[in-house]
């Protein structure tokens, strides 16, 4: 049975031709909405059934989450790792490519300049040999007329 406001009012009015003041104590602790709107002792059992079932439905569903996550963190680490080897191994081989492209550059400019210090020294060689022979002339020359 719904309880309305009009029937409120006037439960009030006869409890308090019957009981004066205490009606309206006892009135003020009568829910609005009747009977329906008061929880029982077995309301609050199943409510905390059905909390605890809703944890740990949510606690399964957070424990895969979470697993799921994990596995894929694992996946994008060990393929970034992959990567990284990868550009790590394509780098070190330029390096070494690129050390020796230097390296014969460098043989090349030394058998070069090599070439050209010995070009200098055979060509300084031959004017101090005709130099010292000239000298030896003028010096016999002058030995012998003079």
């Amino acid at each position: 049975m719904v309880v309305n406001e009009r029937d409120r009012l006037k439960l009030a009015h006869r409890l308090q031709g019957l009981m004066g003041e205490e009606a309206t104590i006892l009135m003020e602790h009568l829910p609005y909405g009747g009977i329906a709107g008061i929880v029982s002792k077995d309301d609050l059992v199943i409510f905390q059934v059905a909390m605890h079932t809703d944890m740990a439905e949510l606690r399964t569903e957070l424990r895969s989450d979470m697993t799921e996550l994990r596995t894929e963190l694992r996946s994008d680490m060990a393929e970034l790792r992959s990567e990284l080897r990868s550009d790590m191994a394509e780098l070190r081989n330029e390096l070494r490519s690129e050390m020796a492209e230097l390296r014969s550059e460098l043989q090349l400019e030394m058998a070069e300049l090599r070439a050209e210090i010995y070009k200098a020294l055979n060509s300084q060689t031959l004017k101090i040999i005709t130099v010292m022979t000239a000298l030896n002339g003028l010096m016999f020359a002058g030995l012998k007329w003079g």
